[in-house]
């Protein structure tokens, strides 16, 4: 299951969002900041790095959720901010096959 259809949803959805990826990645944020200032009572600057950090599965442990409702809220954010930050990943991803690719071309 893990390894057939849900692999193409979480690979493939970024194609499918009009407009990009960006918009999509600007109101995973803003949902980010909404549910942790208004849930864990933080100021905007704290639920934007929380929301941050989350996605980008850093974890510094400066910020957590205090609350049930906070942790679950976390656990149901990250699930779908860390497809999010894979999908602004992708193009990155793209450059550096394709360069290490002909770097291996050009040393055979």
């Amino acid at each position: 299951f893990f390894c057939g259809p849900m692999m193409t949803l979480t690979s493939s959805w970024q194609e499918s969002m009009p407009g990009g990826i960006t918009p999509v990645s600007i109101l995973t944020l803003a949902l980010g900041v909404g549910l942790f200032s208004v849930v864990e009572d933080m100021t905007y600057a704290e639920a934007m790095h929380l929301s941050v950090i989350t996605g980008t599965t850093v974890g510094y442990g400066n910020l957590t959720p205090a609350t049930n409702m906070g942790r679950l809220g976390v656990a149901f954010y990250a699930l779908l901010v860390i497809n999010v930050m894979g999908g602004l990943l992708q193009p990155a991803r793209r450059y550096l096959e394709s360069f290490c690719l002909q770097q291996a071309k050009k040393s055979q």
